[in-house]
């Protein structure tokens, strides 16, 4: 039987090049040949680390094994595979269960070797290890900048960085500092950082993020003080170190996570001042006192921590805006509203007509009821009710097993009694065994009574209840998913002083249109059912 082969390769970062995924696939066709093999199916991952497990070709050639579409996988070396000796491990194991064979072309290791674990092992430690030493080795060549006035990476908005030496230095641009100022001293006045975010779209003044628009987050600090509002540099204080990334051990992606003040690096740089300490001291105390206001408030409605809490409604999350693209939220108490529009004016999205809440929610569940209630969907449903019915019914095999083993165990009580053999411990073992014995006469008999297919002719009515109750459901995030998958993406789409409610459906529907008048009216335009 010839040998299905494939091939992972892989390079971690843009400073690195195409060529390197050629020069592994090289070295894996090169061997294949001299085994004879037939040159391999190719799975492969541009500029993505190893220590990352979400990667899409290596997804898709971890698919492929677990369907058996090949017998070999092979690597130039295993470090291509996984820099985390947990995730190569793992991928190790479940090759061996799908019976597909890995080798390390330039490791020489392969898992038909006795020794395979072993190696293995001490390769993917070395790996690790040189992934945690290279990040350590970075840190401390950054550190090394700050601490002699360099430009550690980033560009705070205000400055700009110049060539000093080889390296990079910080310097104030004049024209970006004078809007610094403009920003601390309208925030000291009053105005909330949405306020401002609006006024500075309006006026046209250039993002950091380049072709970008400026919002509120970028503004005000975070809890780990990330936001102009919040950064010491424009005071001619730069500190550094403030923050770290940790790997998330099921998705490999990087989370930013807060450091102790005890390992800040600060590094005073009068240079660089752009405000004075009096206007910092002011933005200082508003911002203390915000977050203190929305503390109390935060506690007086019983919610203790910030964030983390799913949409509240159904819809929420599902709705976009036709123009820009943002999603539609709840602007006020009443109200979906682009989001793109409230935090960053009609410069960034000219859509400001607002819909209520309940007027929208009625007619787009008029819609969904309408798809749901028609007879190709609930044969869906009414199959998934047969699939869940006879999976769940008890298998009486096990009762029958379970009546013959409490059986036997009597039948050996008894006779050890018969033969003198009486305790307190037999006795006991005997209760047991008699009622173990009844348990499994009653579970057989009631698996024998148990008529799953006599409960499909009320799954209709079920049905029926299930959709007319949908508003009233307690569990809101998995009917807002179930919706979105029949719905798709909602767009609100205005015309002519009207929105144009566009569902796109992934499921059922089709199209369905409604148009919905920024207002008290609203008017059902057409079902393209």
């Amino acid at each position: 039987m010839t040998l299905r082969t494939a091939a992972y390769a892989r390079y971690s970062s843009d400073a690195q090049r195409d060529s390197s995924i050629d020069d592994q696939i090289r070295n894996i066709e090169e061997y294949c040949r001299r085994m004879g093999w037939a040159q391999p199916v190719i799975y492969e991952d541009k500029a993505i680390s190893g220590a990352r497990s979400d990667r899409p070709g290596y997804q898709a050639m971890l698919d492929a094994a677990v369907e058996r579409r090949f017998d070999v996988l092979l690597v130039d070396e295993l470090s291509r595979l996984s820099r985390d000796h947990i995730e190569g491990a793992r991928v190790g194991r479940l090759l061996q269960f799908h019976g597909i064979r890995l080798i390390g072309v330039t490791d020489a290791i392969d898992t038909n070797m006795q020794s395979f674990k072993l190696l293995a092992g001490v390769r993917g430690l070395l790996n690790e290890q040189y992934l945690d030493d290279l990040a350590s080795e970075t840190h401390r060549g950054m550190m090394g900048l700050v601490l002699q006035g360099y430009n550690a990476g980033g560009l705070p908005y205000g400055y700009s960085s110049v060539p000093d030496g080889g390296r990079k230095r910080l310097v104030v641009n004049p024209e970006e500092a004078d809007w610094v100022r403009w920003i601390f001293e309208r925030y000291v006045a009053g105005d909330s950082p949405r306020t401002i975010a609006v006024e500075l779209n309006r006026l046209g003044v250039a993002s950091p993020r380049r072709n970008g628009k400026w919002s509120p987050n970028a503004l005000y600090p975070d809890a780990k003080g990330v936001g102009l509002l919040g950064n010491s540099t424009y005071v001619g204080k730069l500190v550094w170190n403030k923050t770290k990334w940790i790997k998330d051990p099921v998705t490999g992606r990087r989370r930013r996570r807060a450091r102790p003040a005890s390992e800040w690096v600060v590094k005073e740089l009068p240079d660089l001042r752009i405000i004075s300490d009096a206007l910092w001291a002011e933005t200082e105390a508003r911002i203390r006192a915000v977050r203190s206001r929305t503390s109390k408030q935060r506690q007086e409605s019983g919610r203790t921590v910030s964030g983390g809490r799913g949409p509240g409604y159904l819809f929420s999350g599902l709705m976009r805006c036709g123009v820009c693209g943002g999603a539609y939220i709840m602007v006020d108490k009443h109200r979906y509203g682009c989001a793109m529009h409230r935090d960053r004016g009609s410069a960034a999205c000219p859509n400001a007509l607002k819909v209520p809440r309940k007027r929208v929610e009625d007619l787009l569940l008029q819609c969904i009821k309408h798809d749901l209630l028609s007879d190709d969907a609930f044969k869906v449903f009414e199959d998934e009710v047969r699939r869940i019915l006879v999976e769940a019914q008890p298998d009486p095999r096990e009762a029958a097993r379970n009546i013959t083993g409490a059986e036997t165990e009597i039948k050996n009580i008894m006779a050890a009694i018969r033969q003198g053999v009486v305790t307190p411990t037999t006795l006991k073992a005997l209760q047991d065994a008699e009622a173990e014995l009844q348990a499994a006469q009653d579970q057989k008999r009631e698996i024998e009574r148990l008529e799953p297919m006599k409960m499909i002719p009320q799954a209709r009515e079920a049905h029926r209840k299930l959709v007319s109750s949908l508003e009233r459901v307690e569990d809101v995030a998995s009917v807002r998913k179930a919706i979105g998958t029949i719905v798709g993406e909602i767009r609100l789409v205005p015309e002519g002083g009207e929105l144009v409610a566009e569902m796109t459906n992934a499921g059922l529907a089709g199209v369905c249109q409604l148009t919905l008048v920024a207002g008290a009216r609203f008017e059902l335009a057409t079902f393209g059912l």
